[in-house]
């Protein structure tokens, strides 16, 4: 199995590493073109809010499709993106933005469909918060060398940034070449199965037995979207203060290099929703505590509790996906799309609101709304979920 996982984190760590760069340089760029805060947080919801839409069609379009087909999706979408940012910075056309964050869209689904897919089709049930513990490191090693190799390169300007990601991007694809990975067990769907009325059937009948997993998972979001958008733009103005300023982001992402390591050795099969919901929790206290921060220490402090805390929680949530996915049977595809559109849900809906409180409370004051909000939502949840959230077997077996 771990054979079969570390070749897969190969592919992932390449393809990641390229998209770290940009997520930490894309906000700041966006912004600085586009004029203010909220309209950086509506371009950036655009990128999302494709991925919601594309999660109705997914999962009956990839229902019999492999992990090396969407792989190699997942690769085309971010090669078409990079290529539209690349043309913006000579011809700055908001449609160009558009057509590039509605691809960036598809391919964040398309990534996410893909690394459920593997975990759920190679690790056992009682090793698979382990297995999304080592992914979520070598993910958030991706996502913190990123942000400072984008940073080391923009000073030969924005062009160098793009081309550079493309380049790993690209030895990404020359590993995914070398590597095996499962084909497509079964022949092509044809378009005319695809229903999105009936899919939309499938969430909700889904949705009312695993709600409180939907709803942990779209506040882990939201916290992250505020990093990467709001926290982005709050690094780069800290930076002009002073240098350690500029490590904001980095600081969060910090505790995703080794908490992961210690999820996967703590090895949790029983309780992992309240763990998470408890994970989630200590996030919001931490935000919270941005309303009263002033010094640039105390504010990596901060970040660094908040990365640890829900650093914790996303291998938890992960595995608790996952579980539902094998148990699921003929309705597997349809948990990954609640699962990736609630993520997606965050990064509309985050950016936007991030954006809003930006200019209405300030940068650092928005971080300590989001906690609030995450808090309430977090405290409802350890009080509500029950033990286990039990799946319609009866009707799932009747979907085709």
């Amino acid at each position: 199995m771990w054979n079969k996982i570390i070749f897969f984190l190969v592919i992932l760590f390449f393809i990641l590493l390229s998209d770290g760069i940009l997520a930490d340089w894309v906000p700041g760029y966006l912004q600085n073109t586009l004029g203010s805060p909220v309209k950086m947080g509506l371009m950036m919801a655009v990128s999302s809010l494709v991925g919601v839409c594309v999660d109705l069609i997914f999962p009956q379009l990839l229902r019999r499709v492999g992990v090396r087909r969407i792989a190699s999706g997942a690769m085309l979408g971010s090669m078409i993106f990079l290529l539209t940012l690349l043309s913006h910075t000579w011809w700055e056309y908001v449609a160009i933005l558009v057509m590039g964050m509605a691809v960036w869209g598809i391919y964040y689904e398309l990534d996410s469909f893909m690394t459920q897919q593997f975990v759920a089709s190679v690790a056992p049930r009682d090793q698979r918060s382990s297995v999304w513990g080592v992914i979520g490191m070598v993910r958030s090693l991706a996502y913190f060398l990123g942000p400072l190799i984008g940073a080391w390169l923009i000073q030969w300007g924005e062009r160098v940034v793009v081309l550079s990601a493309m380049g790993i991007l690209i030895i990404g694809y020359l590993a995914f070449m070398l590597i095996n990975l499962p084909q497509k067990t079964s022949e092509e769907l044809e378009w005319e199965e695809i229903s999105i009325v009936e899919e939309i059937r499938h969430w909700i009948v889904l949705g009312k037995r695993v709600w409180p997993i939907l709803l942990v998972s779209l506040m882990g979001g939201v916290i992250d979207a505020t990093f990467w958008t709001t926290g982005v733009v709050l690094n780069d103005r800290l930076s002009e203060i002073h240098f350690s300023g500029g490590w904001l982001v980095s600081a969060y992402m910090l505790p995703f290099l080794f908490v992961g390591l210690v999820v996967a050795k703590w090895g949790i099969d029983d309780g992992k929703k309240r763990w998470a919901q408890t994970f989630l929790l200590l996030a919001g206290l931490s935000l919270l505590s941005f309303w009263w921060i002033s010094n640039i220490t105390l504010m990596l402090l901060a970040a660094i509790c908040v990365g640890a805390s829900l650093s914790a929680a996303w291998p938890l949530i992960d595995s608790v996906y996952t579980d539902l996915v094998a148990r699921a049977r003929r309705g597997k595809k349809h948990i990954m799309g609640m699962s990736a559109a609630m993520y997606g849900g965050a990064y509309v809906v985050g950016p936007i609101i991030a954006g809003f409180l930006n200019e209405r409370v300030g940068d650092t004051r928005s971080f300590a709304v989001v906690g609030m909000v995450v808090i309430t939502v977090s405290i409802t949840l350890l009080l509500t979920t029950p033990r286990k959230l039990a799946l319609p077997q009866t009707e799932i077996k009747t979907w085709e």
